[in-house]
């Protein structure tokens, strides 16, 4: 008899459950909504030129990396090659051409951009390029961080 419940109840219990149930759109704009903070808060970072800020935003883990301008790098290499980096730039400007969000699922986000970029460097001359962006950003504790970031120039 006890064989006959549990082949009863386990398809109940796990039937009542989809991990594969789409979201609703209540539920995007609330994923959106923190994937979007933490998107800002990178862009007012390389803007204002804030390496410290930048890298904050990084999740600290053993799946992090990054791919720069052709280079792979873990988390402790990324982290610490962006003071080098951003020390050479007085000031830059981003100007978003096109952007977009896919929400993979609750804690997952895909972000990817197409920018053109103004900066200036410490010895005044200017630079402008044209950056391709592409973060996989994940949420963890309650706060979104970047797990993947991919940048070509």
């Amino acid at each position: 008899m006890n064989k006959y419940f549990v082949v009863l109840v386990v398809p109940l219990l796990f039937g009542c459950t989809d991990p594969g149930k789409p979201l609703t759109n209540n539920e995007k704009e609330e994923v959106l909504h923190g994937a979007k903070l933490l998107v800002d808060t990178i862009y007012q970072a390389c803007q204002s030129c804030d390496p410290g800020m930048l890298t904050a935003t990084f999740l600290d883990s053993p799946d992090f990396f990054s791919f720069i301008d052709g280079k792979y790098a873990d988390y402790k290499e990324t982290v610490k090659k962006y003071p080098e980096l951003m020390k050479e730039f007085k000031t830059q400007k981003a100007f978003i051409v096109q952007e977009k969000y896919l929400v993979i699922d609750p804690s997952n986000v895909l972000y990817t951009s197409n920018s053109n970029w103004v900066c200036k460097l410490q010895n005044d001359s200017a630079v402008f390029g044209n950056c391709k962006l592409e973060f996989l950003l994940r949420k963890e504790d309650s706060h979104w961080k970047v797990l993947s970031w991919t940048e070509a120039y």
